[in-house]
């Protein structure tokens, strides 16, 4: 995939992700975990079930061999004859982990995807650290997380400083990521990419990897204009923003509806194999304004609730 590549002078500050009333009204959401994500009781506010007692009754399963007694619901037994175990929802705290692509593509775009998976990944780490959820950050090839794990509202500062620090890589290796990921939680958690795509991320190996129920993976691709429907024209060189690698050529209609083409059946593949390997998918464009588009799309679609 080419893109023509612009570069620009940019302040060497980065400005502040948001603002506090953003973060205020943030905090009315919360992540869509599903049940069957393990997690610490009581700490956290996603439902998790468990033999009785627990917070709240919710439902019976047929009893097996080394079934603690006590959880046996014999109102039931004598009734029906059947011996059911009595099963709860309580308040569990669930593992969240952003892995960030921070290479040289993201950087590309306008307004740059990277600037826009920074905010993302700071709104969903602070949305998570409010609800008291334990929260990691991982970013372009680095070894180690670049924030967590960590729980609590007040880690939010330490989050927004190390994501003001991420810049480009010359590389980004997401299912590296996602084995860090695997290896440190044998719980499982929630999984989020943020990412362009144009860096090899198989979905079939990711869910091997991150297996559901134990793992729910989502991916957020992060689409800029420029490749879905460039402005361009005429005889010009292009530059793989990830290789370097140069191509020189003549932009005419017939080309460049060819090129949409191409993109647009790139982008229903992707979409075919998460729903294929049951991964959540939502494609996010980076001229959309983030609380008045992005946050309304990610609840239509269930990311948030």
């Amino acid at each position: 995939m080419w893109f023509a590549t612009i570069f620009r002078r940019k302040s060497s500050t980065p400005p502040p992700l948001f603002d506090e009333a953003f973060l205020r009204r943030l905090e009315r959401l919360s992540l869509q975990a599903q049940r069957t994500l393990r997690g610490t009781p009581i700490v956290g506010r996603y439902p998790g079930r468990q033999p009785m007692p627990a917070t709240i009754f919710s439902d019976h399963r047929p009893y097996v061999p080394g079934d603690d007694l006590r959880y046996l619901d014999w109102n039931v037994y004598a009734r029906q004859e059947q011996l059911l175990v009595r099963l709860g929802e309580t308040e569990q705290d669930v593992a969240v982990s952003v892995i960030l692509d921070t290479s040289r593509s993201m950087a590309m775009g306008e307004p740059d995807r990277l600037r826009l998976a920074i905010q993302l990944s700071g709104a969903i780490g602070y949305l998570a650290l409010a609800h008291g959820d334990r929260v990691s950050v991982l970013a372009g090839d680095r070894p180690s997380p670049v924030f967590g794990p960590a729980r609590g509202k007040m880690q939010a500062v330490e989050l927004f400083t190390a994501l003001r620090e991420v810049t480009p890589t010359l590389r980004t290796d997401l299912v590296q990521a996602a084995y860090q990921i695997a290896q440190r939680s044998s719980r499982g958690g929630l999984v989020l990419f943020l990412s362009d795509l144009l860096t090899a991320m198989p979905m079939e190996r990711l869910a091997l990897i991150l297996p559901a129920p134990r793992w729910q993976v989502m991916v957020l691709h992060i689409l800029s204009k420029t490749e879905t429907a460039p402005n361009l024209q005429g005889p010009l060189e292009l530059v793989d923003s990830e290789t370097g690698e140069r191509m020189e050529v003549d932009l005419d209609a017939e080309t460049l509806a060819a090129y949409r083409t191409a993109v647009q059946n790139w982008r229903s593949a992707i979409t075919r194999q998460c729903a294929t390997y049951g991964i959540r998918y939502a494609a996010i464009m980076t001229d959309w304004v983030l609380e008045r588009q992005i946050i309304p799309f990610l609840r239509v679609r269930r990311f948030l609730t």
